[in-house]
């Protein structure tokens, strides 16, 4: 088996060249000068799947539009030049919405209302590769994968700030949120795109490995990981408010809610995770 894999030295296409080499599957790296070049289609020759991992996470002007939207076109169109029979567009649920209310799970049926400049830009390039897959007579299977926030040893991020602060056992003031915000290894993710890719699969999919954790939990167990015990306290609601206010994203990140359920993936593909479901925040504490 053969996929190109355009995006390969960011954080999802290093896994994802790995999980290949490791069962086999031979990887056709494309550089961002490949997928320019009007050559793109016979350097995908013989390929099975095309994954494109490349993206812009700004959102924002030329760059975001060129990333985001003109080149998941252009690659579909040389997917169907190279009668490749899929093609996996990596996403974001940030593209359906960034964050969920108290009590909701979104899942596919959520009628999409982006929050972010990084989310509506992905989610006019989902919408605009579904589009041309359907013109296309469906020649190409497209599969687009919306995954929550990924971990992994070497993300970065919040959870790159938070996995530094587990390991040095800085106490934080957790206790008592009880939020709900979905996570999802990336060696997982990277396992999810293969069994999309093999399974042909066809429509958007929110992404997910496991059920949403609260912030407090996922710390406490980040924390058992690196070696320490609860080191979480209790503010008050107001200093909760003015934390949440000063950290901007990251307050959100970590008292806001963002659940999401990734059933409907799980059936189209049949996949069985690499990494159990209860052992990702763990796993994803661990040196690489």
């Amino acid at each position: 088996m053969r996929i190109a894999v355009v995006g390969a030295h960011g954080f999802v296409g290093r896994h994802l060249t790995r999980l290949l080499s490791n069962q086999g599957i031979n990887a056709v790296l494309i550089g961002r000068s490949d997928t320019a070049s009007v050559s793109l289609s016979a350097g995908l020759g013989g390929c099975d799947a095309l994954v494109n991992c490349a993206g812009n996470k700004d959102g924002i002007g030329a760059p975001a539009r060129q990333a985001n939207i003109e080149l998941p076109l252009r690659l579909l169109d040389a997917a169907g030049t190279a009668k490749i029979p899929v093609m996996v567009q990596v996403s974001s649920v940030a593209a359906v919405t960034s964050k969920s209310s108290p009590d909701e799970t979104v899942t596919d049926e959520h009628p999409g209302c982006p929050t972010s400049a990084y989310g509506i830009s992905k989610w006019e390039g989902d919408e605009a590769l579904l589009q041309k897959a359907r013109e296309r007579d469906h020649d190409v299977a497209v599969a687009i994968l919306r995954p929550p926030i990924l971990i992994g040893p070497d993300a970065s991020g919040v959870f790159g700030l938070l996995r530094s602060m587990a390991r040095a056992g800085v106490p934080l003031p957790l206790a008592g949120i009880q939020n709900r915000r979905s996570v999802m290894h990336v060696n997982n993710f990277a396992a999810a795109i293969l069994a999309a890719a093999k399974a042909r699969c066809a429509g958007a999919f929110i992404v997910t490995d496991s059920p949403p954790l609260s912030s407090a939990e996922l710390y406490v167990r980040m924390l058992a990981a690196a070696g320490y015990r609860r080191r979480i306290f209790p503010v008050g609601a107001a200093i909760r408010a003015l934390l949440r206010k000063a950290m901007r994203g990251r307050g959100e990140s970590l008292f806001g809610d963002a659940a999401y359920s990734g059933d409907r993936f799980e059936a189209a593909a049949r996949i069985s995770w690499p990494i159990p479901p209860a052992e990702v925040v763990e796993r994803a504490m661990l040196e690489d």
